[in-house]
């Protein structure tokens, strides 16, 4: 007959092995990309964008009217920030550890942010923007 001890050990090994699993899938896996939504700090949404093609979140979350944004460069690679259906009304460039910035004026709804390289976009470097 098993002891308690013997039997709870693997139980809890599991647990724990299981736990790990979870809280790796919710911080995004291995994609750099936050799966939780990022609001705006003091004001102003920054975004980092990265040499694997992808901004640090999957979703941002911001109030309507003026957004100021703050695009930030972790890699070397160039990368550009527009938003789909409004491209001319802001588009931001960054490259080697660089930033740039800008004003845009949304009204409330769901929007795509994107990077415009070639290649970039269809490489997965996209996220949804809600505007509340």
């Amino acid at each position: 007959m098993r002891s308690k001890t013997a039997i709870r050990k693997p139980v809890g090994s599991i647990g724990a092995v299981v736990a790990t699993a979870l809280l790796a899938g919710a911080c995004g896996g291995g994609s750099g990309s936050s799966s939780v939504a990022v609001e705006p700090e003091d004001g102003v949404l920054r975004i980092v964008a990265d040499d694997t093609h992808d901004f640090d979140a999957d979703a941002y979350v911001v109030s309507a009217g003026e957004l100021r944004v703050d695009y930030v460069q972790s890699g070397f690679q160039n990368h550009t920030l527009v938003i789909e259906g409004i491209e001319d009304q802001m588009r931001l460039e960054v490259e080697n550890g660089g930033r740039d910035s800008g004003t845009v004026t949304l009204q409330p709804g769901r929007y795509i942010i994107y990077c415009d390289v070639a290649g970039h976009r269809d490489g997965g470097m996209e996220a949804r923007l809600l505007v509340e």
